[in-house]
């Protein structure tokens, strides 16, 4: 499976907890407001002070962008996972409610990484066409079994998985984006 290059420092093993405890309150954070978190609210949640996250995270871009690029690595992961599964629509839909919860916690944090999303070489980048390439694989399964349209491509059902999400974020109401969701799989099936 396709490994996306992302280079870690070394880090001593109290710097890595740390880091990790910051990483697991700023994903707590964005998926209770968004982008516009508080790094002194996430520091303190962490259990760190503010000078450890600056240390780990020097601009609030760069706790975002790393928030997002775990979270794509975990979705490429679970992908990959997914590719032995004995039913491949199962496995597809499976991963693409996986998208949508992500982009449902997210709150608009793509839009505030969408720059180094698209930053050829950068680690987000990378990350983010490992991901896409690992559900490419999970679309083509379904598609050699003849459970999706052959014309249907992952960019474009990706987008209205993220398009529901955002068209919903102002007003959630999950049974209209679960509705919404079914449309999408509905509209791709074979």
């Amino acid at each position: 499976m396709s490994q996306a290059p992302v280079v870690k420092a070394l880090r001593r093993a109290d710097a890595q907890r740390n880091y990790d405890l910051i990483l697991v309150a700023a994903r707590a954070a964005i998926a209770e407001r968004g982008a516009h978190i508080v790094l002194e609210d996430v520091a303190r949640d962490a259990g760190v002070g503010i000078g450890t996250l600056y240390r780990h995270f020097p601009t609030r871009q760069d706790l975002l962008e790393e928030a997002f690029l775990e979270e794509t690595l975990l979705l490429r992961d679970r992908a990959e996972a997914l590719v032995d599964s004995p039913e491949a629509w199962e496995a597809l839909v499976a991963w693409l409610r996986l998208q949508m919860e992500f982009a449902s916690r997210g709150r608009s944090l793509g839009a505030s990484v969408m720059a180094a999303k698209h930053v050829e070489g950068s680690d987000l980048q990378v990350a983010y066409s490992a991901m896409r390439d690992a559900g490419d694989i999970l679309l083509h399964r379904a598609q050699a079994s003849g459970d999706v349209k052959d014309d249907v491509d992952m960019i474009d059902v990706l987008r209205l998985v993220y398009g529901i999400v955002m068209a919903c974020e102002q007003a959630p109401e999950p049974d209209r984006i679960t509705r919404m969701f079914e449309l999408v799989i509905a509209g791709i099936r074979a």
